[in-house]
């Protein structure tokens, strides 16, 4: 019974994740926001805001990078994953078939960060940051810890490959004073942000 409350929860947790995520990304793809905050649609007011919405070449430009952008990483995806190019990809790359699809999808987003000026992400991040990431594994390491070794029974070579794979995640991450002291410190600064009060509430 408890396992089985435990995948509802998870496959709840995740519904609402999912549908979470598709409101906010109705609400990031309206043209309300670029407008301005136009009246509800339906009236006359409301179809003007389109029309002079769709004749700015100032909305117009941005719109026709953002469905180049969306159509490419859209046709990399599909184009790649039909049958046909699938099968072409394996005669000649055998089991690279899978890493080539990954790497043409890693392309696809370059071409945006290029686009949209971006640059490299982890150029963002501060020195301290790199450092960290340097000595952290990341999280979904646990998820693979947890499938090597959640299983009702090891064989010798699945054993091995844990084992392995559990001490070579294991002597990788190696936080040391200087890491937690930078993860202290973004806690505190978290911490400083959520406790500040919040626009129109009262000091």
């Amino acid at each position: 019974m408890a396992p089985a409350l435990l995948l509802v929860s998870a496959a709840l947790t995740s519904f609402i994740l999912a549908f979470g995520t598709g409101v906010e990304f109705v609400r990031f793809t309206s043209l309300r926001p670029l407008l301005g905050g136009i009246p509800e649609s339906g009236g006359p007011v409301a179809r003007q805001g389109w029309m002079a919405a769709l004749q700015d070449r100032s909305i117009l430009a941005p719109l026709a990078w953002d469905l180049g952008l969306l159509l490419l990483f859209v046709g990399q995806h599909s184009l790649m994953a039909t049958e046909t190019v699938k099968a072409w990809i394996s005669q000649y790359f055998g089991v690279l078939q899978r890493s080539l699809y990954v790497a043409c999808t890693a392309l696809a987003l370059q071409v945006y960060y290029y686009v949209l000026g971006l640059g490299e992400p982890l150029a963002l991040k501060s020195p301290r940051a790199l450092r960290l990431f340097s000595h952290l594994r990341h999280p979904v390491c646990v998820e693979l810890l947890t499938v090597l070794w959640v299983v009702p029974t090891l064989g010798t070579d699945r054993l091995l490959l844990a084992l392995l794979l559990t001490l070579y995640l294991g002597l990788a991450h190696g936080l040391d004073q200087q890491d937690l002291r930078y993860l202290r410190a973004q806690l505190q600064r978290k911490l400083h942000l959520l406790s500040r009060p919040q626009d129109g509430e009262a000091e």
